[in-house]
Parts: structure tokens; C-alpha cells; sequence
């Protein structure tokens, strides 16, 4: 009987982060890739906002800008936040790519690296032995889920997305410049890459499944020359408030570690930079450090939130204050402590339970 591989680190987790966190350890240790599924361009659709210098990371890997919809720079933002009046904004430069089309160009930089085993699995691990393999070392980068988290920390009910797209052909006028809008159920959203064009909404369930066009109403500059809802094709809802893990066995890296609420910061440039310090921390021999790593992107996060609820002209609504008092609940108990990374080893019995929140 042939025993299971054992691999210095297997990385779970078929996104950005888990294939930017294999390709890193692949060149510094024997790796594996254990995925549910095999990326495809037809996954769940959206479009993510990067900053440039992700964008020139990627291509470090072998990403090509204009295979995964990034056809140019935008520093240009039209915002109505604190105020109902819109108002155009210079910022960083960004670039506006398609997730799918990330995640099969990552992969296929991945498959004609032969460092890498990838195994299909489709049970979830929660150990260090998976069914045919065994690791040194476990990333786990499968996203909200945690697969090997200890606890998740979240809002309950937790703010959800869902976003509108179609082609660029079909709304040819409408600028792809990333807009925002506060709005009393939540907040919404529209940017365009190479090829599509969408506007996203982000709030609890009646928001989300109101009629698009009513939920608008008072922010028509996001729908300037865009098609009729009727006639975009509408893609699933996915949770879209920040959650965060108490690790169990397993490094955490991208969403499994923090999942970001968009309002203040690019969670998918976030994401891979947690998956490469993983790797850094593991090939180094220093895990300490991602618990204190961990704690301070975790409240840097929450502050840079809680500042954007603050400033939020429909902060005084029931959605928007129950959202901002979870928040400093949460940054006031990490604030208790300045020996951080017990918040996540030692004193998990402190942190209130999921029920509670």
C-alpha cells in the first residue's frame, strides 16, 4: 500500500490568494494546491478594483493586464457619501479586473509550473492530513468559509452583494470610472472593465431584492447611460460585510483571515499580499507573526470602516448604525489587550459567540 504525499505546504483554496500563496511557496518548498474545483470563466461574476502596483504583481506571475480585463489606469472616482450631491474625486490609480478571468489566468501559470501538485478534493479538510496527502504546513485560503478557523466574526445578519452587468457594447456611453453612493438600505456601486459594465449593491435582503431602479432613486449618476435593469443579467448574492477568523491549525490568508468590507480598502490586493507574508512567515520559520500581523490589518481595517460610517450621511438610520456599533464593539475588545496576538490564541473564550453578534 503506497503511503500520501507529504509536501512541506499545502494551500487550500482555489481563489487569488490561495493560487498567488502556491506559486509563492512553490519556489521556496515542495507545495500542493488542494481545490474544490478548477477555476473557470464561468464563475461567479464581478468586477474588483486594484491598484496599480497589484496589477504589476500580477504580472510578475505571468498575468497578463488585458487577459483578465484590465485595459487602463483610472484616477478618477465619483462619490456621493457625505452628501447626496455627487462630486468627482482625483485618487491613486486603479485598475478594474475581472475575478474569474483572474483566477483561470493564475491557474494556468500554475499549470506549467511542475513544482506544484494539484489535487481535486471534494471534501472539505480540516487537518493536517487530507485524504491523499499529508503537509508540514497548511495556508488555508478558501475564503469566508475558513475551512480550519477555530471562530468567524461577523455582523449577523450579515450585509450581502449583488451585482448587475453587461457587455460594454451594450451600453457604449457609460463611463467604466469606478462610482459610489450611500443609500439608506445600504450602498451601491458601478465600474466597467475591458469587456463589461455593472452596478453593484451592497445591504441587507429588502434592499437587495427591491427593484434596482427604486432602490436608485436619488442616485441616478450611477445608471447615466446604462441599459434597463430588465436586461442585465444578475448574478448571485454573496456576503459582503467584514468578517474575520480565530485560526485553529491552519495559517489563514486572504478572506479566510480578513474578509474586508469594500467601503475602506481593495480587498482582493489586500488578500494576496496576507497570502505571500503567509508564505514568507512559514518558509522564515516565524508563524508568531501572522497572529500579530493579523491583529493590527484587522484594526487598521476597522478604524478606516468605522471612519467611513462615520462620515456616511444616512449613518443615523437603524441599517447604518447597528453596522457601526458591531464595528466599535469589536475594535473596543481589541483595543483591551496589548499582547494582540493573544486576542486570537489565548483568549478565544473572551470574544463573544457568533449567536451573540
Amino acid at each position: 500500500m503506497s503511503r500520501s504525499p507529504i509536501f512541506d505546504i499545502a494551500v487550500l483554496g482555489g481563489g487569488p490568494a490561495g493560487l498567488v500563496a502556491t506559486l509563492s511557496a512553490a519556489k521556496l518548498a515542495r507545495t500542493a494546491l488542494i481545490l474544490d474545483r478548477v477555476p473557470n470563466s464561468d464563475g461567479p461574476f464581478r468586477i474588483d478594483v486594484i491598484p496599480a502596483r497589484t496589477l504589476a504583481l500580477l504580472a510578475e506571475f505571468g498575468v497578463d493586464p488585458r487577459a483578465i480585463g484590465a485595459e487602463a489606469l483610472f484616477g478618477q472616482q465619483c462619490i456621493s457619501w457625505e452628501t447626496e450631491t455627487p462630486r468627482w474625486n482625483e485618487n491613486a490609480r486603479t485598475a478594474h479586473i475581472e475575478r474569474p478571468l483572474l483566477e483561470c489566468a493564475l491557474f494556468d501559470t500554475l499549470l506549467t509550473d511542475n513544482r506544484v501538485a494539484i489535487i481535486v478534493e471534494r471534501a472539505r479538510p480540516h487537518g493536517f492530513e487530507g485524504g491523499s496527502w499529508q503537509a508540514k504546513h497548511i495556508i488555508d485560503a478558501t475564503g469566508r468559509a475558513a475551512v480550519t478557523a477555530r471562530q468567524r466574526i461577523r455582523l449577523r445578519p450579515a450585509w450581502a452583494s449583488r451585482f448587475y452587468w453587461t457587455l460594454r457594447s451594450a451600453a457604449p456611453k457609460a463611463a467604466p470610472e469606478f462610482r459610489i453612493a450611500a443609500l439608506p438600505g445600504g450602498y451601491a456601486y458601478r465600474l466597467g472593465s475591458s469587456r463589461h459594465i455593472g452596478v453593484g449593491f451592497v445591504g441587507r435582503g429588502e434592499f437587495l431584492n427591491a427593484d434596482p431602479a427604486l432602490a436608485l432613486k436619488g442616485a441616478r449618476f450611477l445608471f447615466d447611460d446604462m441599459p434597463e435593469f430588465a436586461i442585465m443579467k444578475r448574478g448571485a448574492t454573496g456576503i459582503a460585510s467584514v468578517q474575520w477568523s480565530i485560526p485553529g491549525s491552519a495559517a489563514l490568508a486572504g478572506d479566510a483571515m480578513i474578509a474586508r468590507d469594500a467601503l475602506s480598502s481593495q480587498g482582493l490586493a489586500a488578500s494576496l499580499s496576507d497570502a505571500l507574508y503567509a508564505v514568507a512567515a512559514i518558509t522564515s520559520d516565524r508563524l508568531e507573526s501572522l497572529d500579530l500581523r493579523q491583529a493590527e490589518n484587522l484594526f487598521t481595517h476597522l478604524t478606516l470602516l468605522k471612519e467611513q460610517i462615520t462620515r456616511c450621511h444616512y449613518r443615523t438610520t437603524p441599517l447604518w448604525q447597528l453596522y457601526g456599533q458591531f464595528i466599535g464593539e469589536r475594535m473596543a475588545y481589541l483595543a483591551k489587550s496589548r499582547d494582540a496576538p493573544s486576542l486570537w490564541r489565548g483568549r478565544i473564550e473572551e470574544y463573544p459567540s457568533p449567536a451573540s453578534t
